[in-house]
């Protein structure tokens, strides 16, 4: 029993958390509000930030507690249109403190820059479409069709 306990105790390690949201929003509008989000709305202690770089380093107190945690604001093509990556990470936490983090966050940015904008509409082909080679033949038109039953 002690070398089943032992082992459990030498193979546990520190959780690492990661969570990360894509939105529809240019770099330095989201950056800034981001920064006012941890700082203003969230009351949290901002230790470092680099806009140029694109990350925030702050303190999350939780039941007198302090966790240090991150967050990234990266610039990013998707689907053929730049968007903003915001990865957070506060060490010692489960995910669901981050996203719920994030979701408070992508409501900050709705509230402050509105909607991202939507997905482009791919354009229209240019070639005419093909005539599909699996379509069934048009029926004969040899009279009502005839019932095997009566």
């Amino acid at each position: 029993m002690r070398r089943i306990l032992l082992a459990l105790l030498l193979l546990t390690g520190v959780a690492h958390a990661r969570s990360e949201k894509t939105l529809a929003y240019q770099r330095e509008p989201a950056w800034a509000a981001s920064v006012r989000f941890l700082r203003v709305d969230a009351k949290m202690k901002v230790v470092e930030k680099d806009a140029d770089a694109g990350y925030v380093l702050f303190e999350y107190v939780e039941e007198k507690k302090t966790f240090r945690g991150s967050l990234e604001v990266v610039e990013v093509v998707k689907s053929g249109r730049k968007a903003v990556r915001f990865v957070l990470t506060i060490e010692d936490r489960p995910s669901w403190v981050e996203i719920e983090l994030l979701t408070k966050l992508e409501r900050k940015l709705r509230a402050e820059l509105g909607s991202p904008s939507p997905e482009p509409t791919p354009p229209p082909s240019k070639e005419p479409p093909k005539p599909d080679e699996t379509k069934p033949e048009a029926p004969k038109d040899d009279g009502p069709p005839v019932s095997d039953t009566p």
